[in-house]
């Protein structure tokens, strides 16, 4: 995960919505890679499909949406649970020496299906 912490800027806004309802409001790049560390230990396999994702540039920062298809095994009374995410993100990111950082990131989890 510490990887995937290099897309963002340092202080940077991680949201997660299913609905109306937030379930998680994250600060910061070290924050968000324990809570993305917490989740993945659960997780035994995923897959994620991305596409659709279109961004409009303002000189040096940028808005953007995409569309992701997630899909994760996990163990639960000794059965494995599939869940289907359909997700659409909502990015904020600015281009900082040369590199586009993500600096605010909405998560708008649209349909979550478990099943056996």
């Amino acid at each position: 995960m510490a990887e995937q912490m290099k897309l963002f800027t340092p202080d940077a806004t991680y949201k997660v919505c299913m609905g109306d309802f937030l379930a998680a409001d994250v600060l910061g790049t070290e924050a968000l890679e324990k809570e993305f560390n917490g989740h993945a230990a659960l997780v035994k396999t995923y897959f994620t499909m991305n596409g659709q994702h279109t961004i409009k540039i303002d000189d040096d920062t940028a808005t953007g949406i995409s569309f992701s298809q997630i899909k994760m095994i996990r163990e639960s009374s000794g059965k494995d649970v599939i869940t289907d995410y359909s997700v659409k993100y909502e990015d904020k990111c600015i281009c900082h020496k040369g590199q586009w950082l993500i600096q605010e990131r909405i998560g708008n989890f649209i349909i979550v299906d478990s099943k056996l």
